[in-house]
């Protein structure tokens, strides 16, 4: 790249988990030459989008170090094209897993972060008698972040997507949705939801994602709207969703919402939002939001997805694989199984990607596989035991790793992928106040 100026190509390409949220430049921008110029240092006799390309591949604590080496140091890696490279990369190098904890008028979200390449021991394969829960040997956890939100009553996670969380808070006078970058200690409020209590009642199930076509991020929210019949005084419940825009000041009304079973561990794969539905019927189970049309659709299951088969799923969820829709289910509690839609939208696009017989692992409890975390780009699967113990299944291999205790307390763990995104750009010029975090324990060690 020549730093005198001139005009510079620029090439598109997918993030490495090829969810296309994400589009890079193949130069940093102008400002970030200027910047490198006035360093005196000889490592910055590099050309620019080297120096990012060094920076992205450093682990997080190293590049909060480099911020804190000097001013020129801390605006390059504010530049947008390192910001979007780094996340590029991010996945491929690291795992990051948080767990909230809601404690007195306040609560703490704590980040920890996994080598890919620290993570492969204390097996136990299919031939295995015993479920080892030896600890002594386990994964360094690289990083470890702790972020505190005060004089809140509860915190709850929406979602995450390009390093961005969506959180609903309860905290008076009323509840809200907040977006956080926790590595930037920044938080913004989202527009209230007018609705008149005791009609609308939060149904505890929301969704975030970004959209593709408008380059914009958005928010659902399901509702129940009650109603009584002026005749029999009868009274039912309507599932509604409202949807907002990150930098618009109102929420939209949603026509056609499903019911959203429970929340999905992955739901989120170019541009659509998946949740499994209540429905019986199983033309209906796997409801999906379009974020550029917002319309709501049904995504055909697998057909070996009789209505006998599905009232004999004892749990079922939706993520995402390889880049593919997958369903996993639990099958008259006996059998765990994965099915991937190679092709999105086509029934006969299914398959079966893993199969586990829950009964021939001995400890390894049916309700064990109900917490799935996240699938990793080599396809093994994290979920926590009922032990509190990070696990993880290779589908190749056949076999189990412990990784990690995870304490004592049961708790909802998610992944996420850490991003240095700024919310002002995010937002835009009419960006709300920022509200405020706490960032603590950035730099230690476990």
């Amino acid at each position: 790249m020549e730093l005198d100026g001139s005009k510079r190509r620029s090439k598109r390409f997918m993030n490495s988990e090829g969810r296309g949220n994400n589009w890079i430049d193949e130069q940093p921008c102008d400002s970030a030459a200027a910047v490198i110029s006035r360093l005196s240092f000889p490592i910055c006799e590099l050309p620019v989008h080297i120096l990012c390309d060094i920076f992205s591949r450093l682990p997080l604590k190293s590049i909060f170090q480099c911020q804190c080496v000097c001013k020129t140091f801390l605006d390059l890696l504010k530049d947008p094209y390192f910001i979007e490279l780094h996340f590029s990369r991010s996945s491929t190098l690291t795992t990051y897993l948080f767990f909230h904890e809601n404690l007195r008028k306040r609560a703490i979200l704590r980040f920890l972060s996994f080598n890919h390449d620290e993570v492969d021991i204390s097996l136990c394969s299919s031939d295995d008698q015993s479920f080892n829960h030896d600890f002594r040997v386990r994964p360094h956890i690289a990083c470890q972040i702790s972020a505190q939100f005060d004089h809140i009553r509860r915190l709850d996670f929406v979602g995450s997507c390009n390093g961005l969380l969506c959180l609903y808070i309860e905290s008076p006078p009323k509840p809200f949705y907040a977006i956080c970058n926790p590595i930037c200690c920044k938080m913004i409020k989202l527009p209230s939801l007018v609705v008149s209590a005791p009609l609308y009642t939060h149904a505890n199930n929301a969704g975030f994602g970004y959209c593709l076509k408008t380059k914009k991020y958005k928010v659902i929210s399901f509702m129940y709207l009650k109603s009584i019949d002026s005749v029999t005084s009868a009274e039912s419940k309507k599932m509604v969703a409202k949807i907002h825009t990150l930098g618009s000041d109102s929420w939209r009304r949603v026509e056609n919402a499903p019911r959203p079973k429970l929340k999905s561990f992955d739901p989120f794969l170019n541009g659509v939002l998946h949740w499994i539905t209540d429905s019986y019927k199983p033309c209906e189970l796997v409801s999906s939001f379009d974020l550029a049309t917002e319309k709501f659709k049904f995504v055909p299951p697998p057909a070996h997805f009789s209505l006998q088969y599905v009232n004999r799923i004892s749990w079922i969820n939706i993520g995402v694989l390889k880049d593919c829709l997958c369903i996993c289910y639990i099958y008259e509690d006996a059998d765990f199984e994965v099915w991937l839609m190679r092709e999105y939208g086509v029934k006969e696009s299914w398959t079966r990607h893993v199969s586990i017989d829950t009964k021939f692992y001995i400890k390894l409890q049916v309700e064990d596989l109900q917490r799935p975390i996240k699938f990793l780009n080599n396809g093994d699967l994290w979920f926590i035991s009922s032990s509190e113990s990070l696990v993880s299944f290779s589908p190749t291999k056949k076999t189990f790793r412990e990784l990690r205790a995870m304490g004592h307390r049961k708790r909802e763990v998610n992944a996420h992928d850490f991003s240095f995104i700024s919310l002002e750009d995010v937002v835009g010029a009419e960006c709300p106040k920022m509200m405020g975090m706490k960032l603590k324990n950035v730099m230690s060690l476990c």
